[in-house]
């Protein structure tokens, strides 16, 4: 890969990584400041549309319990429709979604291919990055508004993707999973500290790593390097994994919360707490467990608090609560040995400049041309 190739990617890998990012990560110190909490965050009376997270959450944890069928596209729209209060249409969602189902069998047929498996990804790669009338001769981008407007949450929302052509390295991977398990393409998807991507094989049962977000292909090497994965997340299977089919449902548990938070404020109560747990029970997965140690977190200081401990050294003096914080600690530590990596929010606003000032100049070049 040339060193041009290089950075271009990196530009579009770092703008991937916001479309999911969470909520910040808690900074264990030895005396972070705690917060005053005194409302009931169990309260949700205060949030009309509650109800929407819960049938979201009922429907993915019945696919995920065997008592109905494995479904991503309907686990995705149910979390979508969270983010639209519920104004989503779903006829309207299955209708696109057909149309490019049929398209992209119809694209396969003329691709010559020594496999049928091959021919169906090629056809999905030809109508991610060439312009096609199945994509109305546009093909995707990567939604600069979004990343500007709102860190990349509504650039992440498969719906979005498809009512606009733009999207994310968390949108463009899903779609491409709805569309290959619906095809009958065997392609997974494979997640990276804030990044996800597509895997599938060739004939010959080579693995290849493709790119939602640029159009091309990149080598493991460059995965490991770009996101800070070492070999120790990789044999934990915590990065750089192909995700099952249940696996891949439980991506949208953590979307569900994303979107929970952003709309309601909520982000430590049982609604949360079921989520993550049910999560964890059928993948590690890292953003899960990272949202299981923020409210384990908030729930130490909330008791904290109403003990009048204002700092993590006094909390460390109660007996009780030690054993919960050592417990948090010891939690964060098995985390970090499976070979996670936190970017630190230094590093976020960093790069997130970085980008902003890219595409400022590439506009400016544009506009003189």
């Amino acid at each position: 890969m040339s060193p041009f190739c290089r950075i271009y990617l990196l530009f579009y890998f770092f703008l991937c990584s916001f479309s999911i990012l969470a909520s910040s990560q808690y900074v264990f110190q030895i005396e972070a400041p705690i917060a005053n909490y005194v409302w009931n965050e169990n309260d949700t009376s205060r949030y009309a549309n509650h109800y929407l997270y819960e049938k979201a959450y009922s429907i993915i944890e019945c696919m995920l319990t065997d008592k109905a069928p494995l479904d991503f596209a309907d686990a995705i729209f149910a979390v979508e429709n969270c983010m639209y209060d519920g104004q989503l249409d779903y006829l309207s969602y299955v209708s696109e979604l057909d149309r490019l189902v049929a398209g992209i069998k119809h694209m396969a047929e003329a691709v010559t291919a020594p496999t049928k498996d091959v021919a169906l990804n090629y056809a999905i790669y030809l109508f991610y990055t060439r312009p096609c009338p199945l994509n109305n001769y546009v093909p995707y981008e990567y939604d600069q508004i979004s990343l500007i407007e709102d860190v990349g949450l509504t650039g992440g929302m498969v719906t979005h993707l498809l009512k606009t052509g733009k999207g994310t390295c968390h949108s463009l991977p899903y779609l491409y999973k709805i569309i290959a398990d619906r095809v009958g393409a065997k392609a997974y998807i494979a997640n990276a500290p804030l990044h996800s991507y597509i895997r599938h094989q060739d004939a010959n049962g080579n693995w290849w790593n493709f790119e939602t977000t640029v159009g091309g292909f990149s080598r493991s090497s460059f995965i490991m390097d770009s996101f800070h994965v070492n070999e120790k997340a990789i044999r934990s299977g915590l990065y750089m994994t192909n995700l099952t089919a249940k696996e891949t449902i439980v991506q949208c548990l953590y979307d569900l919360l994303c979107v929970y938070e952003r709309k309601t404020g909520f982000y430590s109560n049982d609604f949360v707490r079921k989520c993550y747990t049910l999560g964890l029970r059928y993948h590690y997965a890292d953003n899960l467990h990272q949202r299981r140690i923020n409210d384990l977190k908030y729930q130490l200081d909330k008791k904290a608090w109403h003990k009048g401990l204002r700092s993590e050294l006094e909390v460390c003096t109660d007996s009780i609560l030690r054993h919960e914080y050592n417990y948090i600690q010891e939690q964060i530590k098995e985390f970090v040995e499976m070979g996670y990596y936190a970017y630190t929010p230094e590093e976020y606003m960093q790069k997130y400049q970085e980008a902003l000032h890219y595409f400022q100049k590439k506009a400016n070049k544009s506009s003189k041309q």
